[in-house]
């Protein structure tokens, strides 16, 4: 079976290819499901896992029609409520989705962004919210 692996990286965190993406050490074994995921194996470790694994679509019980389509609305700033009407799903499920992703994303931003050397940091977005808001103070002096 040749299928394209390039883009996917072994998930086993002990493994020496961990993270590296196109290193050829992974196969994919099968494809499984009504989407035909793939499901892989890393020469070096010998771990098999699914393509998903390590994602926010892992193991979600909904269509990804649906699951997308919850987390195409929570971007564009719809509520929990409308979400879920316009989506078809419950409204737990779309918390729970949000909770997936927001766990996701705070792990890859974790695991991302590190050993920052900064040497200027600035605030000028947040100073002129605050600027704006401020209102002038009147001088209460009796004179």
């Amino acid at each position: 079976m040749d299928v394209n692996v390039s883009d996917l990286c072994c998930v086993n965190s002990r493994c020496s290819d961990y993270g590296r993406r196109g290193a050829g050490n992974l196969v994919c074994r099968k494809l499984y499901g009504r989407r035909r995921s793939r499901f892989l194996r890393c020469r070096t470790c010998g771990e098999e896992f699914s393509e998903h694994r390590g994602t926010a679509l892992f193991d979600v019980r909904v269509s990804w029609e649906q699951a997308m389509g919850v987390y195409q609305h929570l971007a564009d700033g719809c509520g929990i409520r409308q979400t879920a009407r316009l989506v078809g799903v419950s409204k737990d499920t779309v918390m729970r989705l949000q909770l997936r992703a927001g766990s996701h994303a705070q792990a890859l931003h974790d695991d991302l962004v590190r050993h920052l050397k900064t040497r200027e940091v600035q605030f000028d977005e947040k100073w002129s919210f605050v600027g704006k808001k401020r209102r002038p103070v009147r001088s209460r002096r009796s004179g």
